[in-house]
């Protein structure tokens, strides 16, 4: 599958670091860009965290050029919103695309639940200590060349999806509980 970011940043100053796409049709990419501009409005989400630098990085809000970036700051980009950036200095970051389909197969397998669709919170700048542990310590720390660490990253792309449907969501369901077991002797 192509996705619009992606394309969209190939075709700007931002340089591919490196790419994976896992079976499910999910994509990381890894970029580093400096003194650009992009406008990106695409028909997926993103994911993105801001690995290194990312302190001269602006946002256009209704309101003016919003700051905030720097290592461990996550942005969540729902499908179909527009955003306008000013990189003016250095910036290393990891990008997860997925669609609506990924969210829903997550729910389905999770929660036994698939509703019609599943609306995203934008988030811009923001800190989640889960998020950057996930990245850090499955995404970063696998070399996304190797055929081996698919299931790795896989899931825990997984584990992403869901606690983006949890906390960043509009149904944001509770996991489920877990009842029953082996009886005490």
């Amino acid at each position: 599958m192509g996705y619009g970011t992606f394309e969209t940043l190939r075709r700007q100053n931002a340089v591919l670091k490196g790419t994976v796409e896992l079976n499910s049709g999910i994509q990381l990419a890894a970029w580093y860009n400096n003194c650009d501009t992009v406008t990106v409005r695409s028909d997926h989400h993103t994911l993105s965290l801001y690995v290194a630098d990312g302190y001269e990085s602006y946002q256009k809000t209704p309101h003016g050029w919003k700051n905030g970036g720097g290592p461990d700051r996550f942005c969540l980009m729902p499908k179909g919103d527009e955003s306008v950036w000013d990189i003016r200095g250095d910036l290393s970051f990891v990008h997860l695309y997925c669609t609506d389909a990924h969210l829903r197969r997550v729910g389905e397998e999770v929660w036994d639940r698939s509703p019609a669709n599943f609306t995203l919170q934008e988030k811009t700048f923001a800190s989640d200590d889960k998020i950057t542990a996930v990245y850090r310590q499955f995404l970063l720390a696998n070399d996304w060349r190797q055929p081996a660490n698919q299931l790795t990253l896989s899931a825990a792309s997984s584990l992403l999806l869901t606690h983006l449907i949890q906390h960043y969501s509009s149904v944001q369901w509770r996991l489920p509980t877990v009842t029953g077991g082996w009886r005490q002797a």
